[in-house]
C-alpha cells in the first residue's frame, strides 16, 4: 500500500518537489552521475517484491555506508503489520578519534556493547532518561551510524498511532518520524531491540531501497554536538541527508545553499 497525503501535506510534498526540479533536470542529462552505493536498486513498492540488504552491505566504511543507507528502506514488523519508511537522514559515528562517539577512544562498556558486535547490528541507546535512537553497526570496531530521519510510505496511521501517545503534533505527517527519537516512537523501537543483527532479523531490517544521486547528499555538521565536550568534531561534516526532502530533521541551509548554487 502506497500513502496517499492529505491536501495540505500534498502542498509540503509540492514545495519539496518544486525545489528538486533543476536537480532533476540536470540529473536526467548527467549520464555521469555517481551513485552513493552499488546495492541501490529502484523499484516500484506495489509492483515488486522488496530485496533484504545482505551482511556484506554494512561491512564498510562507516562514512561511506552512512551515505549508502540514504534511500534504502528501513523494515518494521509490528503483528502481522510490515511498516516501511525511507532513510533521508545520517550521522557517522567512528571510534578511533570521533570524540562524539559513544565509543570514543574504544571505550567499551555494557550499554555501547553493539556498537562492537558484526557490521549490522542494532544499537539502540536511551537518551533523556526517556527516549531511544537507533543506530547500526559499520565495519571498524566501534563504529555505528545514527538514523536520523525516515520517510514513511507503508503504515503510516499505525506509526501517527504510536506517537499519539507520546506527542500530540503527531497529526502533523512530518513530524511522525522527523527525528531519531520520533522514528523510534513510531516504528517502536526500544532497548529490547538492541543487538539485533539487521541481516537476518524478522523484527527490523533494510531492504534495497531507491537510487540516491550523491549531488542530491547535503554533507554537513551533526546536531546536538557542543565543542566543549567533542571539541572539532562538534562541527565535522559526519551528517548526510536528501536534499529537499520534508522528513528531514534539521536542515543546514547554508550547506543547502552552496548546493544551489552549484546548480545554477
Amino acid at each position: 500500500m502506497v500513502i496517499v497525503y492529505p491536501s495540505s501535506i500534498r502542498m509540503s510534498i509540492g514545495k519539496q518537489t518544486y525545489a528538486l526540479r533543476n536537480l532533476r533536470k540536470r540529473k536526467e542529462n548527467d549520464k555521469s552521475a555517481v551513485y552513493a552505493s552499488k546495492y541501490f536498486k529502484s523499484y516500484d513498492a506495489q509492483d515488486s517484491k522488496p530485496e533484504r540488504i545482505n551482511e556484506s552491505f554494512y561491512d564498510d566504511d562507516c562514512i561511506q555506508t552512512a551515505k549508502s543507507m540514504l534511500g534504502m528502506t528501513l523494515a518494521r514488523k509490528l503483528g502481522s503489520e510490515i511498516l516501511r519508511c525511507k532513510i533521508v537522514e545520517v550521522e557517522a559515528y567512528m571510534a578511533k578519534t570521533d570524540k562524539a562517539s559513544h565509543s570514543y577512544n574504544f571505550k567499551r562498556t555494557k550499554r555501547n556493547e553493539a556498537m562492537f558486535m558484526k557490521p549490522g547490528t542494532l544499537y539502540v541507546y536511551m537518551t533523556y532518561g526517556m527516549y531511544y535512537c537507533m543506530n547500526i553497526s559499520s565495519k571498524g570496531d566501534g563504529d555505528a551510524v545514527l538514523i536520523r530521519g525516515v520517510e514513511p510510505f507503508e503504515g503510516l496511521e499505525t506509526m501517527q498511532k504510536n506517537r499519539a501517545k507520546i506527542n500530540s503534533k503527531q497529526n502533523q505527517i512530518k513530524n511522525v518520524t522527523n527525528g531519531p527519537s520520533k522514528l523510534c516512537q513510531a516504528l517502536k523501537v526500544t532497548k529490547q531491540l538492541d543487538k539485533i543483527d539487521m541481516s537476518n532479523s524478522d523484527e527490523i531490517w533494510l531492504e534495497k531501497g531507491t537510487a540516491v544521486d550523491e549531488k542530491d547528499i547535503v554533507t554537513c555538521k551533526r546536531i546536538g554536538l557542543k565543542q566543549t565536550t567533542s571539541g572539532d568534531w562538534a562541527t565535522k561534516p559526519l551528517r548526510f541527508y536528501i536534499y529537499g526532502n520534508m522528513f528531514v530533521s534539521v536542515k543546514d541551509k547554508l550547506e543547502e545553499k552552496k548546493k544551489e548554487d552549484n546548480f545554477t
